[in-house]
């Protein structure tokens, strides 16, 4: 997995989408039609343009469903006070906008996930 960073603050679905797929994040915006804030429903459609397979939907993380799926796209509730998509690939987090994080999430707290099927 390759680290995109997010382009523009409101950018981290699409960067996140781009580190999926492995394509540009700029072609991701582009079919997108946004730089801006996205919906988990327009990250889905996203990944169904793009043939990848997923979750049927975003699970809340709760005593059911303690941790995330190894392979997901994270909404992140940030202590900066604003939602935030990460991704969690083999053991670590994948931030568009704080980088590479190995071990706890220290930018927010961590609420439910997509998984991402290989």
């Amino acid at each position: 997995m390759e680290l995109v960073i997010q382009p523009t603050p409101e950018a981290c679905g699409q960067a996140c989408i781009a580190m999926i797929t492995g394509k540009p994040v700029e072609e991701v915006i582009r079919d997108m039609k946004t730089s801006g804030p996205t919906s988990i429903g327009q990250l889905m459609d996203i990944l169904d343009f793009y043939g990848v397979k997923h979750g049927e939907r975003n699970t809340r993380i709760s005593k059911k469903n303690p941790v995330p799926a190894e392979y997901s796209i994270l909404t992140v509730h940030t202590n900066g006070g604003y939602t935030h998509w990460a991704l969690l690939y083999g053991g670590r987090c994948y931030d568009p906008e704080f980088g590479l994080i190995e071990g706890e999430y220290p930018y927010g707290r961590i609420t439910s996930f997509l998984r991402i099927d290989r």
